[in-house]
């Protein structure tokens, strides 16, 4: 064999082993695999050439989207396929910041998408929290309202659970 078919069957090795290794069934250029797209981005592309999937969860944002890994293979920024993986959008003006009441007794006051699991037990105390007000504090995070009435169902919480009126 002569050095010019060498080069030339060594050249020929090269790009089917770049070829195999970017997932493209085509020789070097071709917009196919996990190479550069010529789909817009976002635009659905073949699993396959995602790779695997990634392992992390899916999420529901306050909103009612997904967020996190939405299982979808898409061109991304610079034309190259890959995983979706997609953050909660920011509250509305209308739902800014909202704070709700979580945990098992209700005795969390947390952002709205931030929700916590706690223990499910009762504690008397836990009754001085039915009425309450779960909002924004003067720091900006959520918070149960300090008032007066609070502040004395806690330092003398019902025996009985029931909410002091």
């Amino acid at each position: 064999m002569s050095k010019l078919h060498l080069r030339r069957l060594f050249a020929f090795v090269v790009a089917g082993a770049a070829a195999a290794c970017t997932g493209a069934s085509s020789p070097p250029g071709d917009s196919v695999g996990a190479g550069p797209s010529d789909k817009p981005i976002g635009s659905d592309c073949d699993q396959a050439a995602c790779g695997p999937a990634p392992g992390m969860p899916a999420q529901q944002c306050p909103d009612g989207s997904v967020g996190g890994n939405t299982g979808r293979c898409i061109v991304q920024p610079g034309g190259q396929c890959g995983w979706e993986i997609r953050d909660c959008p920011a509250p509305s003006d209308g739902d800014s910041g909202a704070c709700i009441r979580t945990g098992c007794s209700g005795t969390v006051c947390a952002e709205a998408g931030k929700e916590v699991i706690t223990t499910c037990e009762f504690r008397p105390e836990y009754a001085c929290y039915a009425d309450a007000k779960c909002e924004k504090q003067s720091n900006g995070a959520c918070g149960f309202t300090q008032t007066p009435e609070l502040t004395a169902c806690l330092a003398n919480p019902p025996k009985d659970g029931a909410p002091a009126n």
